[in-house]
């Protein structure tokens, strides 16, 4: 007796015997997909569409990669004229509009940093948007940086409302990156936060190297700018 034939039995059999429409060809024109978009199509029309769809998804791949290879270079030499108008600022409000200008001109939303109290001096120059409670901070942390020392990506409402003005909204992604020297009293002292309206600006899987050297060259100006507490 022989076994109930099934649609898995049938997609093992072809598996395992790939040639088989070389005995059988006529059911090539013969067995018909269901598409989408161009209704019914024969199997050698179906495979020709899913290769002509592969291909337009690696070049769209290849185009997203020049894209970013092409923004990542304009960022890079960006960073020229900032550390040169960087050096120039004598306090950090200076600093921070500086940053926020450049920011502006890479089309981001917002760009600046948020110094935790227990870690600098507090003065009057220093605007209230601009300090950080480290416990409330903790949470998102951990929830959101684990190990590393960025994260890229989407917050919750609860997790922007701490972190940036109410109209600084609407916000899609963020990037923020952990600031700090190891002779500090704490492994970090401020965080460096960029955001953008799309949510898919800042992902997980971005490349990071240039926001890291963004971050050491703003730690550099920082004890230029503030008083670190011992």
């Amino acid at each position: 007796m022989s076994e109930e034939l099934n649609a898995s039995a049938v997609a093992d059999y072809l598996r395992q015997h790939p040639d088989f429409f070389q005995d059988y060809p006529q059911l090539l024109d013969q067995l018909q997909v269901t598409h989408r978009h161009k209704g019914v199509l024969s199997l050698v029309e179906t495979k020709l569409q899913r290769q002509r769809d592969q291909l337009q998804r690696q070049q769209q791949e290849l185009d997203t990669i020049h894209k970013m290879a092409e923004h990542n270079e304009r960022m890079f030499f960006s960073l020229l004229p900032l550390q040169t108008r960087f050096s120039q600022a004598k306090r950090l409000p200076d600093g921070l509009t500086i940053l926020q200008d450049w920011t502006t001109a890479l089309g981001l939303q917002k760009g600046t940093l948020l110094l935790f109290r227990d870690s600098w001096v507090e003065n009057e120059e220093i605007a209230a948007q601009n300090w950080l409670d480290r416990t409330a901070f903790e949470i998102i942390r951990l929830e959101r940086f684990g190990l590393q020392r960025h994260y890229l990506g989407t917050l919750t409402h609860r997790e922007k409302t701490l972190l940036l003005l109410p109209e600084d909204f609407p916000i899609g992604s963020v990037a923020l990156c952990l600031l700090g020297k190891r002779k500090s009293r704490h492994p970090y002292t401020a965080v460096l936060l960029f955001a953008a309206k799309d949510e898919r600006h800042f992902h997980r899987n971005q490349e990071t190297s240039f926001l890291r050297q963004l971050a050491e060259m703003i730690e550099q100006h920082l004890d230029h700018w503030l008083i670190e507490k011992l």
